[in-house]
């Protein structure tokens, strides 16, 4: 009788977990509604500890350096942890055994329970007794098209008991449909109509919080600016962003041009490839606003909308690496631009 009861309440449970999984999944999709990208990824990861609890929580974008180069953390976000904790991670990045097996293992549930073997006397020992890390558990996967990897880690305290093989299953299908929903929300955001140049694009807040970042942005900011610790565009830049429209031009760098992306801001690298391959109605849009024209005259010469022709003349502009109309006739002087 005992045993029947046991294994119905286990059923219950199972139920209940499930049906709290699919409500948070088919809720991703009603998320987008937030203002920006870094409260959709907080709203979304605060949803999942409905389904597998936790004390506190860390996601982000790891960049992976050519050669034996520690992994770094260029964007994050985080529930009950402090500010700090992007940047001491990556202090001790080289050695964190649990994050490095998550990093090669993409898309599987590392679990670790204690400081992984061998740590509790290491710097990465130190840094789970700081923030009261005993119970770890992360996914990582690969964002598409972007160079980086995206990760999302769970924690509980020593005072807590570890995550099963049912929280790594949960975990490991809703990082998945996170990491899709995610992207699609970032393309939604973007209003570039490039959607799929990821890995030279980012996306900050107007105080240069980082939203998502891909690898060429993120290889260049790190060259350019000595302990450049991510999370936040280095402060000579967000200084900048109140001007965009505008190219920044890091000393001995590739130029960076900045739009405004609704209530957000969009970074993208000049490339003399895409200089190259302006499509023939931007090129004609370019040429005709170039020239004196106003949006409304390229339209009606060229048989659009005005909003379309805008849209002509900001590809143009992020192609050709210009912020204003004298840049853009130099550019189209040149050989590239043509």
């Amino acid at each position: 009788m005992n045993d029947n009861n046991d294994k119905t309440s286990v059923s219950v449970v199972d139920t209940r977990v499930l049906q709290r999984f699919s409500h948070e999944v088919l809720g991703l999709a009603e998320i987008p509604r937030c203002p920006s990208s870094g409260s959709w990824l907080h709203a979304a990861i605060q949803g999942f500890g409905n389904v597998v609890s936790f004390d506190t929580a860390w996601w982000g974008q790891v960049y992976l350096p050519t050669g034996n180069a520690a992994p770094k953390n260029l964007m994050h976000g985080s529930l009950g942890l402090g500010p700090s904790f992007a940047e001491e991670w990556n202090r001790i990045a080289e050695i964190d055994r649990f994050a490095n097996v998550s990093i090669s293992q993409l898309g599987k549930a590392i679990r670790c329970q204690g400081d992984w073997p061998g740590d509790e006397k290491t710097a990465v020992g130190a840094f789970c007794e700081r923030h009261d890390i005993y119970h770890s558990m992360a996914v990582t996967l690969d964002f598409p098209a972007s160079g980086m990897l995206f990760f999302v880690s769970i924690y509980r305290g020593r005072s807590r008991f570890g995550f099963d093989e049912v929280d790594a299953l949960l975990m490991e299908e809703f990082v998945r449909h996170l990491a899709r929903c995610w992207q699609a929300h970032l393309t939604a955001v973007r209003s570039d109509a490039m959607s799929n140049d990821w890995g030279d694009y980012a996306l900050s807040s107007r105080q240069g919080e980082l939203l998502y970042i891909g690898r060429e942005v993120g290889t260049a900011l790190d060259a350019e600016y000595a302990g450049w610790q991510g999370s936040s565009l280095p402060g000579q830049l967000s200084g900048m962003l109140d001007r965009a429209p505008c190219t920044l031009s890091p000393t001995g760098g590739k130029g960076i041009v900045v739009q405004p992306c609704g209530e957000l801001v969009s970074l993208m690298m000049c490339s003399r490839r895409r200089s190259s391959v302006l499509s023939p109605r931007e090129l004609s849009a370019a040429r005709l606003y170039s020239q004196g024209s106003s949006y409304k005259e390229v339209a009606r010469t060229l048989g659009i909308t005005p909003a379309t022709a805008r849209t002509y003349l900001r590809n143009a502009y992020v192609q050709l690496g210009v912020s204003n109309k004298v840049e853009l006739i130099s550019a189209l002087r040149q050989p590239g631009g043509e």
